[in-house]
Order: C-alpha cells, then structure tokens, then sequence
C-alpha cells in the first residue's frame, strides 16, 4: 500500500458575462473673490489733504472759474480785433495768441513726498466651495 498520488484540483467556472462600466463623479468649485477695503484717512490727514468728494467740489470750482476767464478773455480780443474805430496795431492776432499762450501755460508744481504712516488695506480671502458627489457602483448596497 502506499501512499496514494496527488491528483490536481479542478475547479469548474461557469461562463459570465461582466458588464462594467465607469460613472464618473461629479466635482464642482465654486470660487469667490478676495474682497479688499482700504483706510487712507492717516494718510490723507498726514499730508493735510481733504477727502476726495470735497477736493473734487473746489476741483470743479476751480474749473467753472477758469472757463469763465477763458470766456471773458475771448469776448474781449474779439471785440478787439473787431473794432474798426480804432486803427489796429500791425499785429493784433499774433499778439493774442501771445497772450493766450502766457495765460494758459501756467505750470503749477507740487513736490509730494511719501507718507510716514502707510495706508490699511483690510484683505478677505474666501476659500473656495468644492462640492464632489459620487455615484454607487450598479448592483451595490449604500
């Protein structure tokens, strides 16, 4: 008798059909904007500036006054050239431009230096929103 000799193992599969397929996830981001203020108020009494609202105010003050000069000074070479009661210097049109030249080209010029105190910037950053949904796999208990 003896020992007996090793047989090996069948095994019997049946045919399936697999049917596998992929469903993708759904990813969404949102993203908002980095809200930003700034504070000038140091700053601006530092260097003695007024806010903006009222220097545009004396901006546009200035302004209204200018025009009027401007109109008043062309009413007046106007009446000028076209008075023919009085004899005309040999040249009145180059001596207006003249004029007009001087009184517009005035140069104003301002030195500004930086401020000691700097201006405080208040910045906001928002994370972005992600949203990931996924589906269960056909077949499958969740």
């Amino acid at each position: 008798m003896g020992i007996p000799k090793a047989q090996p193992v069948r095994t019997v599969t049946p045919p399936v059909e697999v049917k596998a397929g992929h469903i993708a996830a759904k990813l969404e981001i949102r993203n908002h904007q980095a809200e930003i203020t700034t504070d000038w108020r140091q700053v601006w009494d530092e260097l003695g500036l007024r806010r903006p609202s009222s220097f545009q105010r004396e901006i546009e003050g200035k302004m209204a006054a200018e025009y009027a000069q401007d109109l008043a000074a062309n009413v007046s070479q106007g009446d000028e050239s076209g008075d023919l009661r009085r004899p005309s210097k040999p040249n009145i049109f180059g001596r207006q431009a003249y004029e007009d030249y001087m009184r517009k080209s005035r140069v104003e010029v301002a030195i500004d230096v930086a401020p000691k105190s700097p201006v405080k910037f208040d910045v906001r950053v928002h994370p972005p929103e992600i949203d990931v949904q996924t589906r269960p796999i056909a077949g499958t208990k969740t």
